[in-house]
């Protein structure tokens, strides 16, 4: 009942918190164990959040053991089905982890035609690319057939996320559910050879997760692919904007991802000048507080006047319901971001103490100013009812005009603070890595 209650919650949390979650492959998922869901794990707690609330049946959760503390917390975990595993951090210095007690636990899970979750990598890290799949599912899967002489039906549910940014409010997710590997058809292998049997499992894991997720192979050209897809979606394809068709843009990503690979092969020296020039493309729009979208032709064509206008008459009219949702919900919208700085731990948990901090500090702020509303202005039944609702869209619109003031702020800086050398430049560049992508797509 309580974990029904929280999937409810988490569920709106979910739809509050990301600008979209698209989620594509619904269809693959198995309506009953035993199942191992296995996923790539760039953002912490909110990963086994998201799957937890696409996936209808109850899951358990493989976690690090380094959480199970004390023993309220282990009293918690054990309701919602975590069970702990042991990496070598997580162990003395120089001492091998014992999973004995893990892999009998998970059997015994399995057994009972149940379906948990595990993150294979190991551990989260803010990056976008697949790290190293550890073989540890592969050898709770397997060993749990062979206790079963392999008709025991278990199946592995690879589900890959990709975020376009795994750490920003409002961001977008993007949730490809793969179709089910059956651990069946690797039981010749597995008997004649227990290690490559494991190994192959291990393996077709990774490529079933890998073709939905971008691959880099550092920072550098993670953040060479990131800048070439917001080139790519702002000047060449801009209907594939990541903010109006999110899938198709981080499918996009990994396309380009691909491309990048190849081309840094079998054209070096283009691959170095196109980078260089599109780094300091960025470099240059940074420094003057700018987005790539003022030097689409659309914006150069477009009569300043008019824009600038436009946007005052906005202001102007949606005001009111601006400064009424700033007061209402300026501080449940801060805290979050207060208490993470205050923490001081790793960017990774930067979305899941937001999301979770967020949880508590809304609906607590809201009822105090209902009761506030209900004792000092009116108690009148209907118009406390319509005031959480209320609360909600002038907290949309509150955002929505502070990007938009944002935005005014930009367009008058690009209008009468920019320099026009500056602006040739830019312009220059853009046209220059056109022509750079332009050649790469002719020899790929």
């Amino acid at each position: 009942m309580i974990y029904l209650f929280l999937k409810r919650i988490i569920h709106i949390s979910l739809f509050f918190f990301f600008k979209k979650v698209v989620v594509v492959g619904k269809e693959n998922i198995p309506q009953k164990g035993p199942l191992i869901i296995v996923a790539n794990h760039p953002n912490t707690v909110i990963d086994p959040l998201i799957i937890a609330a696409i996936i209808k049946q109850r899951i358990g959760f493989i976690a690090n053991a380094s959480i199970f503390v004390n023993k309220l917390l282990n009293t918690i975990f054990s309701y919602f089905h975590l069970i702990p595993i042991y990496r070598k951090k997580d162990v003395i210095p120089g001492q091998k982890p014992d999973n004995k007690n893990t892999f009998i636990r998970c059997h015994e899970y399995l057994e009972q035609g149940r379906t948990f979750l595990i993150f294979p990598e190991g551990s989260s890290h803010y990056e976008l690319k697949l790290r190293e799949i550890k073989t540890g599912t592969a050898r709770i899967a397997l060993s749990f057939e062979a206790l079963k002489n392999f008709n025991g039906d278990l199946k592995i549910l690879p589900i890959a996320l990709d975020y376009s940014d795994a750490i920003q409010f409002r961001s977008m997710v993007s949730v490809t559910i793969n179709p089910p590997l059956s651990v069946y058809d690797y039981k010749e292998l597995y008997l004649s050879n227990n290690i490559e049997g494991v190994s192959n499992l291990t393996e077709d894991i990774r490529k079933t997760l890998a073709k939905n997720i971008p691959h880099t192979s550092g920072k550098d050209q993670e953040n060479f692919l990131i800048k070439a897809h917001k080139f790519y979606t702002a000047y060449q394809n801009p209907k594939l904007n990541l903010y109006q068709n999110p899938k198709q843009s981080l499918v996009l990503r990994n396309k380009i991802s691909k491309a990048l690979r190849y081309l840094n092969k079998q054209d070096p020296l283009l691959y170095q000048n196109t980078q260089t020039k599109l780094l300091s493309f960025f470099n240059i729009l940074k420094k003057e507080k700018l987005t790539s979208g003022f030097f689409t032709n659309h914006f150069l064509k477009k009569n300043k006047a008019i824009v600038m206008l436009n946007y005052i008459l906005k202001f102007i009219l949606i005001s009111p319901l601006y400064l009424f949702g700033v007061l209402i919900n300026y501080a449940p919208y801060i805290l979050p971001s207060k208490i993470f700085k205050a923490l001081n731990i790793d960017i990774e948990y930067k979305t899941s103490v937001q999301m979770l901090t967020g949880l508590i500090t809304f609906p607590l702020f809201y009822t105090l100013e209902i009761w506030l509303f209900r004792n000092y202005i009116s108690d009148n039944f209907w118009l406390t009812m319509l005031l959480p609702i209320l609360f909600l869209v002038t907290g949309y619109i509150a955002m929505f005009y502070w990007i938009e003031i944002k935005r005014f702020i930009r367009i008058l800086r690009f209008s009468f603070f920019m320099k026009s050398d500056t602006k040739l430049i830019v312009l220059q560049l853009r046209d220059e890595i056109l022509n750079n992508m332009e050649t790469a797509k002719e020899s790929l």
